[in-house]
Order: structure tokens, then sequence, then C-alpha cells
């Protein structure tokens, strides 16, 4: 079996490992490796700064995403 790690879950990493499972051979295992538990969408975080958003609404855990990827 062929290994793949990609460090970092943000847009860029997200997209290398989402393109990797989609595209790549069967035989492909996909690591991401980041050192945070959650993605946050930084173009909304001013929102939270000036009060208009919760830190929640911007981020949400990525473990769900990869363990549903995984199942499919």
């Amino acid at each position: 079996m062929k290994k793949l790690v990609i460090l970092g879950a943000g847009i860029s990493g997200n997209t290398a490992a989402l393109y990797a499972k989609t595209y790549g051979k069967k035989n492909l295992e996909v690591t991401v490796i980041t050192p945070n538990s959650k993605w946050n969408w930084i173009p909304s975080n001013i929102w939270v700064g000036v009060g208009l958003m919760k830190p929640e609404q911007v981020s949400f855990p990525i473990e769900p995403v990869y363990v549903q990827e995984i199942r499919n």
C-alpha cells in the first residue's frame, strides 16, 4: 500500500487530501497531520473580532470530516 502524508489541514491540505482520495489509487493511504483539532475559516474571524459572530460559528472539529471520508 502506498502512503501519502499531508502536513496541514487548512484549505490546501484538505483539498490535497480530497483529491488524493478521490483520484488516487485504491491502495493509497492518506494521512493528514495538523496541530489543530478544529478547522477555522480565517476570513470570518473579523466578525468574531467585532462581536457579530461567535468563535464556534467560524470553526468546527475536523475529525468528523475525515472519519466520514473513511466510511465512504
